[in-house]
C-alpha cells in the first residue's frame, strides 16, 4: 500500500506487523503517528516504545511482549538499522514474526535487504515521495476537512510549489484553509501564502544555519545535492534568503511593503520577523552578525560569477563560514 493512501484513511484497522519501505523520513514518521492515532489518546504515551539502530532485538521483543498498562494495544517502532543482525537476533526476530503478539503492533522501518526473508509476516507500506495525483488527492481531502473548496488551477499551483514534499503540502493546505475561512482558495491565495519549492528550501536551509543547527543544515544540504541541485543555485538560494532575513531585521517598511520589495510572501515576512525578534533577544549582536554574513555571501557570489572561484568552492566556503559564525 502507498503511504499516502494509508494516511488518507479515516480509520485504521491495525495489523500485527508493518514494514515501512522508502526513504522519506517525514512520511515514515507520519505513518507511525497514524498508527498511534488508532490507540485511545490517553493510552498513547504509556503504550508506545521506539528503538534505534543499536537496540538489541531482545529488548524490542520484550517490549512487544509486555502487557499494556491500560489493557489496550501497544505500538513498538524499530527505526532503520544499518547494523546486521546476529544469528541469535535473526532467530529471535523470525520466531516473533511467525507468531506475533496480537496485543501489540510492531512497526519496522526497512533497511535494504535486512527483512527480505520475513516479507510474508509484514503489511508493507511504501513511504516514498508521492506522485502529483496523490498530492492533489491528499490536498483536496485536507482542504475539504477544513471546510473549504479550491479552484483546480490553485490546487495545481499548490502541488507544484510543494514539489513532492507531502508534509509541507499538508501544512500549507491547512494554512490556506485558515486564510480562506470556509471559502474558496484561489491562485492569488496560493501566491500570497505559499513560496515555490526552491525558495522555500533555500529559506529553510538559511534558517537552519542562522539558528545554529549545523546538523540540520548539513542534512538538508546533502538532500538537495542528492537530487542534483547545482551548487550555484544553492548558493543563490542561501544568499537571497539571508538578504531577505537582513531586510526583515532592519527595515522600517510594513510587512506588506517589505513582501513586495523583496518578492517574498506576506506570510513568510511575518514569520521571519517573529523569528528574528526572538533571535535578537537571545543572540548578542545578532543583527551585526547577520549583516556580516550577508555581505560575505554576496562577496562569494561575486567571486564565483567573475570566474575567480568555482561555484562548488564558493558553496563550501559559505557553508564553512555559516557553521563557524552561528555555532551555539
Amino acid at each position: 500500500m502507498r503511504a499516502v493512501e494509508f494516511l488518507d484513511k479515516n480509520e485504521v484497522q491495525l495489523a500485527p506487523c508493518y514494514l515501512l519501505q522508502g526513504t522519506d523520513g517525514y512520511i515514515v514518521r507520519s505513518v507511525v503517528d497514524k498508527i498511534l492515532s488508532a490507540l485511545p489518546e490517553e493510552d498513547r504515551e504509556f503504550n508506545y516504545d521506539e528503538f534505534g539502530e543499536e537496540a538489541p532485538v531482545a529488548d524490542v521483543i520484550a517490549a512487544l511482549e509486555t502487557v499494556s498498562l491500560t489493557g489496550g494495544r501497544r505500538v513498538v517502532f524499530m527505526r532503520r538499522r544499518n547494523r546486521a543482525f546476529s544469528p541469535e537476533e535473526k532467530r529471535a526476530l523470525g520466531s516473533y514474526l511467525s507468531a506475533p503478539n496480537l496485543d501489540s503492533v510492531f512497526v519496522v522501518e526497512d533497511s535494504p535487504g535486512r527483512y527480505t526473508e520475513y516479507d510474508d509476516a509484514f503489511f508493507r507500506i511504501e513511504c516514498k515521495e508521492p506522485s502529483p495525483d496523490e498530492m492533489k488527492r491528499s490536498a483536496l481531502a485536507r482542504i475539504g476537512e477544513g471546510g473549504c473548496s479550491v479552484r483546480p488551477t490553485a490546487l495545481a499551483k499548490l502541488v507544484s510549489y510543494c514539489n513532492g514534499d507531502y508534509g509541507r503540502m499538508i501544512a500549507e493546505a491547512r494554512k490556506l484553509c485558515d486564510y480562506a475561512d470556509g471559502g474558496e482558495i484561489d491562485e492569488d491565495a496560493v501566491d500570497a501564502l505559499v513560496a515555490p519549492d526552491s525558495d522555500y528550501r533555500g529559506y529553510l536551509l538559511a534558517s537552519a544555519f542562522d539558528e545554529g543547527n549545523g546538523e540540520k543544515a548539513l542534512g538538508m544540504l546533502a538532500a538537495m545535492q542528492s537530487k542534483g541541485e547545482p551548487a550555484a543555485r544553492t548558493l543563490y538560494a542561501i544568499t537571497s534568503s539571508y538578504r531577505k532575513m537582513l531586510h526583515c531585521a532592519i527595515s522600517d517598511l510594513s510587512d506588506a511593503e517589505l513582501a513586495k520589495a523583496t518578492g517574498a510572501s506576506l506570510a513568510s515576512v511575518r514569520t521571519t520577523r517573529n523569528i528574528i525578534a526572538a533571535r535578537k533577544r537571545s543572540v548578542p549582536g545578532y543583527v551585526v552578525k547577520l549583516k556580516e554574513q550577508t555581505e560575505y555571501l554576496y562577496g562569494l557570489e561575486y567571486k564565483f560569477k567573475s570566474g575567480r572561484i568555482t561555484d562548488e568552492n564558493a558553496l563550501r566556503l559559505a557553508v564553512g563560514k555559516l557553521l563557524a559564525v552561528n555555532a551555539r
